[in-house]
Formats: structure tokens, sequence, C-alpha cells
């Protein structure tokens, strides 16, 4: 077994290249993948992936977790209260951003991703209320999520000076998340449910659910292999 083989099983990932892939390519994205790993023990100190352009702010607040990576391009806000935790083979994908604080007066939450939780590239999550995925969850691109929202109760008073409210997201282990969902504030996921691409979730749903749909809701729920 390859070097880079044993990289990929220890961040909880079991496969060998498929042998009909160019031996080019594959050695293009063992370079690639190992200077990542290289930036990683040079700017984190621990033996983890940081993809090219990574850019962290407040980079304190930032845990890694061994073989947790950062794809290219992202940008990383870890100034909250509990900074940005990724865990064991966790990783965002390329070209996320996560938000935490985004006015000065008042301090955000943060990020939480369990452990071989990956984000798919181009994401958007906004951690001001606090976001936390479990383990083994799977996210396809251009996620967002909101744990922050405008007050509007006041008809008479501008939106933008009635300021915000911040709920938690929390999604449970085993979730598979597809592309372009929306997770709003307070919503609450559980472990080992399905998110169809494209919903808009809000609000609670118990585990091994299948939701879909804007706003989405419980198409059903799926059985628990014994």
């Amino acid at each position: 077994m390859s070097l880079i083989e044993k990289v990929v099983r220890a961040a909880g990932r079991d496969y060998t290249p498929d042998p009909t892939l160019p031996r080019a390519f594959i050695l293009g994205e063992y370079a690639r993948r190992s200077a990542q790993l290289a930036r990683g023990a040079l700017t984190w100190r621990s033996i983890s992936f940081r993809g090219a352009s990574v850019q962290v702010r407040f980079p304190s607040g930032l845990r890694m977790g061994r073989l947790a990576a950062i794809g290219e391009g992202s940008i990383v806000d870890a100034s909250g209260t509990r900074g940005v935790v990724l865990g064991r083979g966790a990783k965002l994908g390329r070209r996320v951003i996560v938000t935490t604080t985004s006015q000065l007066s008042k301090r955000g939450v943060g990020l939480q991703l369990g452990d071989f939780t990956g984000i798919g590239d181009y994401a958007h999550i906004g951690c001001s209320g606090g976001v936390t995925f479990g383990d083994n969850v799977i996210v396809g691109p251009y996620l967002t999520c909101h744990s922050q929202e405008h007050v509007t109760r006041d008809t008479e008073e501008l939106i933008r000076l009635q300021g915000t409210e911040e709920s938690e997201i929390v999604v449970g282990d085993n979730v598979w998340i597809g592309a372009r969902v929306t997770l709003l504030a307070g919503s609450h996921v559980g472990n080992g449910s399905i998110i169809a691409a494209g919903s808009v979730v809000r609000g609670d749903f118990p585990p091994m659910s299948v939701i879909g749909g804007i706003p989405a809701r419980l198409i059903k729920s799926r059985k628990a292999v014994s």
C-alpha cells in the first residue's frame, strides 16, 4: 500500500485508485495533496491539509483534527466564542466561506464539524448563532447556513436597525445533505436523515427523516437496518 493510500484510509476513506485512471492524473493528485499536507504542517503544526490561498481570520480560534482539511480559496472566520473546530478527517471544500462575527457589537459563536464530516465546495456557513454537524455527515456543493436572522417585528422601524436574533443549527450524525440546501436558524436534523437537493430547512426533524421541499417537510421516515 502506498503512503498516500495509508493517509486516505487514516482520513476515514477506504479505496484504492481506479486502475482505469491515467497515471498522470493520479500522480498529479498525489502531488497536490502532498502540497496541501505540507502547508498544513507548516502553518498549523498538525497533520492536516491546507489548500492554496486559504485565509483564516483569528487563527488561534481554529482547531484542526488529525487529517482535517480546508480546501483552496476558502475563508474561515474563527473569532467566535467556540471558534472553528474540525474533527478528525473533517473537510471544508473549495472556496467555502465561514462567517462568525458579522458585527463588532455582537461576537458570534462558531462552527463545529464532527469526525469524517465533509462540506462540499462553495458553501456559505453563517455561524453567528452556532452551527454544529455531527460525525460522518456528507454535504453537496453550495450549502448555505443562516444561524442569524434579522428582527422585523416593528413595522414602523427600519429592518436594518432592529438588530438580529441568533439560534443554533444542529445536524446529527450520518446525515446526507444534497446540493444547494439552505439550513435556517434553529433547525435541528436528527441522525441518519437525508435532505433532498434544493431544500430550505427550518424546524426540528427526528432521526431517520427524509426531508425535501421549499419549505422542507418530512417526506417519509427511513427504516433502520437491523
